[in-house]
């Protein structure tokens, strides 16, 4: 989701007169931790899918501690960059998202492939949301997940048209 929501973002930020080159304004090394912490989860969500490898599996052991990890890195990215507007509905995602990890000893219920959860906390905030075959990336996600995904989107257009995207009467 949060891809789909980076491409379209940067093609309709140019589509509204945006520029690619207001991305060197932004404080690069806060937003690389930022970066790190996301491709942290991204290589953990997909090596979980990757079985039967015994490399993969041995760092699957840790995956509860990388999980902190990248959700630390990815709160000092945000904290340090939080003059950027959208920034703070990201936070609100991945503070949903922590929330229902937290509190379910950091696994995400899935209510669509697994709908009996007696035991699950907040199980609204785990994977609910289903974008089915017809979608061209199937996939399952969450609530945090969505408005992550629409943070995502609205910090790439405050970037790319900064102050002009609160001209408009666009707000982000």
């Amino acid at each position: 989701m949060f891809a789909e929501a980076i491409l379209i973002s940067i093609i309709l930020g140019l589509i509204r007169g945006g520029n690619l080159k207001r991305f060197k304004s932004i404080n690069h090394k806060t937003m690389w931790i930022f970066i790190l912490g996301i491709l942290i989860q991204y290589i953990l969500g997909f090596l979980s899918k990757a079985e039967g490898i015994d490399s993969l599996n041995k760092i699957l052991l840790y995956n509860k501690q990388l999980q902190i990890l990248s959700y630390i890195l990815i709160l000092i990215g945000i904290l340090f960059n939080l003059k950027l507007r959208s920034l703070w509905v990201v936070l609100l995602g991945y503070v949903l998202n922590f929330l229902v990890l937290a509190t379910n000893n950091w696994e995400r219920p899935n209510l669509i492939n697994n709908p009996i959860m007696d035991h699950i906390k907040f199980p609204f905030l785990g994977d609910t949301i289903l974008f089915s075959e017809s979608y061209p990336l199937p996939k399952i996600i969450s609530l945090g997940d969505l408005i992550i995904s629409f943070g995502i989107f609205a910090l790439i257009q405050e970037i790319m048209l900064g102050e002009d995207s609160f001209m408009g009467g666009y707000r982000f």
